[in-house]
């Protein structure tokens, strides 16, 4: 039988209590009519729904390929309470500022809004700690058969490069007025899915190829180790092309969004 420690059952439990929380955002969405940025006012919660729960689930996966001793350790435990309960904080702060018909990011309209935005950013800080933490440990951790190199190095590339770069990119981008960089200020027109502006920059474009680093390293290293073999140096060397790759992404449309020019025109 599957066991699961506590820092893997937080994670996934609170993973699938946001993913819970998406049809009644998706009700409200048809219901109701207000807008923010020209689009739905319920798009933000239910992008951040998604990308929450994704980022607590891929640390819940990952943290099962660590020692036992890790993986029950008291150091663990906190740090996934602690960044399960910022998701969780996270989610019900931008519904609530949703539902009361107001944006939440950018805005400081009020010392209510500012104060709830503030929180926001902290939430943000602890939610996305964790990957520096847990991939430090995966970086320093010893191969074995569970956790084979190509693996071990995507995971720990993964979680510590997706770490530093989100919290720059977020960072600087959460110091302006808005995510657009000479574009208009509407949401409407986007690039399908994303809503990533096509009629200017957009830093949510760099901010989206930096975080999910998270996922795409790890899953490079173990797919790699799969198709080619742990004792091979192919898939270390395929995970080091994709974080480059990555990384080149944030990196290129971040200079391009800051020149005013669209990802996608």
């Amino acid at each position: 039988m599957t066991r699961y420690y506590f820092a893997e059952r937080v994670w996934l439990q609170s993973a699938f209590l946001i993913l819970a929380t998406i049809p009644a955002t998706l009700i409200a969405w048809q219901l109701d009519a207000r807008m923010v940025n020209d689009i739905s006012i319920w798009i933000k919660p239910l992008k951040f729904q998604v990308s929450t729960a994704l980022h607590l689930m891929t640390l819940a996966v990952l943290a099962r390929f660590l020692t036992a001793d890790a993986r029950k350790a008291l150091w663990l435990g906190v740090i996934a309470a602690v960044s399960a309960l910022s998701g969780l904080l996270e989610i019900i702060l931008i519904s609530g500022q949703s539902a009361r018909g107001l944006a939440s990011h950018f805005n400081r309209e009020t010392s209510l809004d500012v104060a709830i935005y503030a929180l926001m950013g902290i939430g943000a800080l602890l939610l996305i700690l964790p990957a520096l933490v847990v991939g430090l440990r995966f970086l320093f951790a010893s191969v074995s058969e569970k956790l084979t190199p190509g693996l071990k190095l995507g995971a720990g590339l993964g979680l510590t490069l997706g770490f530093f770069l989100t919290l720059f990119l977020a960072g600087y981008m959460s110091m302006g007025s808005g995510h657009w960089i000479d574009a208009p200020a509407t949401d409407a027109g986007g690039v399908p899915i994303f809503g990533w502006s096509r009629q200017g920059g957009d830093l949510r474009v760099p901010h989206f190829f930096a975080t999910h680093l998270m996922q795409v390293l790890p899953l490079v290293g173990y797919v790699g180790d799969k198709l080619f073999g742990a004792e091979s140096s192919v898939p270390r060397t395929l995970v080091w092309l994709a974080a480059f790759v990555g990384a080149g992404l944030a990196v290129v449309t971040f200079l391009q969004a800051m020149a005013g020019q669209p990802f996608i025109g």
